[in-house]
């Protein structure tokens, strides 16, 4: 593992995409666990409405990223596309500094949020080109080092936040989120070589993104993805009340949860990335699911805290796998489209994320916290199925294109 990890670290740019990865979790989460706080005490509005400022702020980056994703691969400057997304992301969260009324700040943010949302798989993509610069093949590895970054970020980041929080209010929070994005951004435009244009061989073609509905070879890993993190989603909205109203605990037994879950998932993504040299991502993405599925069936049947304790092992497993190999397995089969491949990856856990908020909320109300569970089950079975079905092969998919055209 030293080895391939200070492999990793001579690649060129590579330590720096780590830095970048570790201060946008941290950028990401110091205000996320406030924001529904600030809406419903300073905004003055309801939990619901904040969550339809959550859904479109979400999704107003979807159709933008995927957008530019389709441009990234074929030309475009992609350090000056993941500055520039940076600058927005700044842009957007200093609009909490500035405006005070609900309605402008939602459409504030919609519009930049949505200019900001590239800049994520846009660095998952420079890392990708950096590693096959090197003639490396270990792109799993780098991809969990990568996501374990980041997730280290997304712990550190709510425990900053709630001393800044303590000492300078919402302001703080806010004005912090603004330096670190600004910060991203400059280490980008001095450490970051822009990439050498790939050399075009006579009669060549610029790559063209495929089209998704077109081709199940990528659209089956999309949809595995989405159906995955929708049920993470769900677990995420709904375990801090199952355990408080339905298992008799309190928010420290909620923060135990939380904490050891986050804590095993930096050595699990590592450890994955390890794996990958030996298995498959596919293999690796049925292990992750299989043990996600055990995790919920811990939840559905448990009678104790300790067992949703216990049970922190199988889902840090499970969320390591779709959060570090998820990215690789979409990666590896459009290896000359890291761009676009990496959208496709974000986009799942986006639309994933917002599939999960909705579904999460009128299960746990319909049906009850524990019965929930049974979503996030089906959603896993869902998936099972869809990895089970049989895979064309590239040349395949290559010569069906052609046919359709």
């Amino acid at each position: 593992m030293l080895t391939r990890t200070r492999n990793l670290f001579r690649i060129p740019s590579y330590p720096v995409f780590l830095i970048c990865m570790m201060l946008q979790g941290m950028a990401i989460s110091i205000s996320s666990p406030f924001l529904a706080v600030y809406f419903t005490t300073k905004l003055g509005v309801s939990a619901g409405t904040f969550g339809v400022f959550t859904a479109i702020t979400i999704i107003s980056g979807v159709w933008l990223s995927m957008w530019i994703a389709k441009r990234s691969d074929s030309g475009l400057n992609r350090k000056k596309l993941m500055v520039t997304a940076m600058f927005f992301n700044a842009l957007a969260f200093a609009g909490y500094l500035l405006i005070h009324e609900f309605y402008g700040l939602l459409l504030y943010m919609a519009v930049f949020t949505a200019l900001g949302a590239p800049a994520m798989p846009q660095l998952f993509a420079s890392a990708r080109e950096a590693v096959n610069a090197s003639k490396s093949a270990d792109h799993a590895f780098a991809n969990s080092t990568l996501r374990s970054m980041f997730s280290l970020g997304f712990i550190a980041g709510p425990l900053a936040g709630s001393v800044l929080i303590h000492y300078f209010g919402f302001p703080g929070i806010f004005m912090s989120t603004v330096l670190i994005f600004l910060m991203n951004a400059l280490l980008v435009i001095i450490f970051v070589k822009a990439p050498a244009a790939p050399p075009q061989t006579a009669g060549s073609k610029p790559q063209q993104p495929v089209k998704l509905l077109q081709n199940p070879r990528v659209l089956v890993p999309f949809l595995v993805l989405t159906l995955l993190y929708s049920g993470h989603w769900i677990n995420n909205l709904n375990i801090s009340l199952f355990i408080t109203d339905t298992l008799g605990g309190n928010t420290q037994n909620v923060a135990s949860v939380s904490s050891i879950c986050a804590l095993l998932e930096i050595p699990l993504m590592l450890v994955l990335g390890l794996l990958s040299a030996k298995y498959s991502a596919r293999l690796l993405m049925v292990w992750g699911i299989a043990l996600g599925a055990a995790y919920y069936m811990v939840v559905l049947f448990s009678a104790s805290l300790w067992q949703i304790l216990a049970g922190q092992v199988l889902l840090a497993f499970f969320v390591a796998v779709i959060s570090a190999i998820g990215i690789s397995y979409i990666q590896d089969l459009l290896p000359d489209l890291p761009g676009y491949a990496s959208t496709l990856y974000t986009n799942s856990t986006t639309i994933g994320r917002l599939f999960g908020s909705l579904a999460g909320g009128a299960a746990a109300q319909w049906f009850g916290y524990r019965n929930a569970y049974w979503v996030c089950l089906l959603l896993g079975m869902v998936s099972l199925a869809l990895l089970a079905l049989p895979r064309r092969s590239a040349a395949e998919e290559a010569t069906r294109s052609t046919s359709i055209t």
